[in-house]
Formats: C-alpha cells, structure tokens, sequence
C-alpha cells in the first residue's frame, strides 16, 4: 500500500546521482535526495559539506557535470528553468543589499508580488495587495510596514525579504544560513517566525540551510547531513539526529540536549 501511495505522489524535488566539480574540489559527488510533499528539510553540514553548491543547483544556477535534477516537476536540461524560478524562492545573506534602501517595509514586501525590487512604476492589483498584507503580518511586521528599509534591524530585514519572497506565493523557499549576523536574541525572534511556516499543510515547502544543530525547529519533519558533498544520512529527523550520525557529519564528539523540542550539542 505504501509502495502504490509513493507512486501516487512523485518527489516534488529529486537530485539523482549528481556529481559536481567546482574548480578542483568535487562539489557534490554522486548525491541523491528526494522531497515529497509535506515535508520541511533542514539541510545540516559543516563548511564545506556542499550546502550551499546544493543551493544554487535546486535554482538552477549551477548544472552538475553527471545526474538529474527535477524541481516541481519540471526536469533540468529540458524543461524551461527560467520560469521555475518564479516558483522557488531563495533568501540568503547576499540578496539584502540589492533591495531600495530608502523604499518602506510594505513596498519591499509588495514588490516580490510583481517581480521586481523594490516598487518604481507598477501598480499591484487587490489580490497582490492582499498576499503582501498577509506576508506582512505571518513575519510579525505589520507595525512596521511603513519603516524605511535601511531602518530596520538586521534580523527584521531578514524578515522583511521573507514576507517578500512569501508574498510571491512560492512553492519552494531555500533559506540559506538565514541567522547568519544576528545577535542571539533576534535569531531566536527570526527562529520563532520561522516556525509558523512549518505546519504539515503550510505552503512553501521550507529547506533550511544551517551548520547550527539548535537551528533545526521541531517542524522540520526530514533532516539531510552532507559531509565534503555526501550524503552522510537523510530522513525523518528523529532517525537522522543521533549522536552516531552527527558524530559522523562534523568529526567530533557531542553531547547532545533538548530543550523544547531542538537539539543542543557541546563538544567533547
């Protein structure tokens, strides 16, 4: 019964046997991983695991020497790969500043329902409206949609470039080392809004790139661990975070924690 469910609903992201070279050092080597719907992936590796060349392949910005690639149904090298990218969203540390420093939170937002950054000319319709007035309140930033971009925090900039890639309505959304540069106190404000987006119904589908264990929220239902472009384990995250498997991924000895519902780690 489970075989034919499986049948029934093909992976919405699969890698199969990918390899990948970047210069002299081997990317991603013979790398496979499948997404199904339902599911939120918290992608977790040390520097240099692979994590980020595994990004810019699902956006198609990077083409593997060897394998195939299929995002949303559409498969890479004969499908148009230009108009998936309407379809998933990335947010990471590098796309901040190419945003209106002088426009507002609201533009900003309802920019990413017309495509463009920032607000110039266009004219959103009501239902683009609407979706960036949700995005807005989903990151806890309606009280401040009238703030200058460039007057924000570091942690509710990033907020505010998720409620624009949520306004786009996306299917897929990569966070890509999203805490990188925030204080403790605003990663965890920005952990606690991430984890609205986590529910076994939500749309997108989140993947969430980090090399922090306490980073990985009890939402997300399926962990990847990669170490030097290898799969080292991936799968529901109570059978991939164990201290044989993490061990495995980082080199070194923990001990691990919980405290609700995310794991800690000290080196040993």
């Amino acid at each position: 019964m489970k075989e034919k469910t499986e049948k029934q609903t093909p992976p919405l992201l699969q890698v199969s046997r990918v390899t990948l070279s970047r210069g002299d050092t081997l990317a991603l080597q013979d790398f496979s991983w499948s997404v199904r719907r339902g599911e939120h992936w918290a992608i977790l590796g040390p520097n240099g695991s692979g994590k980020s060349t595994l990004v810019q392949v699902l956006q198609g910005w990077l083409w593997p020497q060897s394998g195939e690639v299929s995002v949303l149904g559409r498969h890479f090298g004969s499908d148009d790969v230009s108009e998936l990218r309407r379809h998933v969203a990335w947010v990471g540390n590098e796309v901040e500043p190419e945003f209106p420093a002088h426009q507002n939170v609201s533009e900003l937002v309802m920019s990413g329902c017309v495509g463009t950054l920032g607000m110039q000319f266009e004219q959103p319709n009501a239902g683009q409206r609407f979706a960036a007035q949700k995005a807005l309140k989903l990151m806890n930033l309606t009280a401040l949609a009238k703030r200058p971009f460039n007057r924000l925090s570091q942690g509710q900039r990033r907020l505010a470039v998720i409620a624009r890639t949520l306004a786009m309505n996306p299917e897929l959304l990569l966070l890509d080392e999203s805490t990188s540069g925030l204080d403790p106190v605003a990663r965890e404000r920005f952990l606690e809004r991430i984890s609205g987006l986590l529910g076994p119904d939500s749309k997108p589908l989140v993947i969430y790139i980090t090399h922090h264990l306490e980073e990985i929220l009890p939402g997300f239902t399926h962990v990847l661990l990669l170490r030097e472009g290898k799969v080292v384990a991936a799968g529901p995250r109570k059978q991939v975070l164990t201290p044989v498997l993490l061990e495995k991924t980082f080199d070194a000895r923990f001990t691990l924690s919980a405290r609700n519902g995310r794991l800690w780690a000290v080196v040993r």
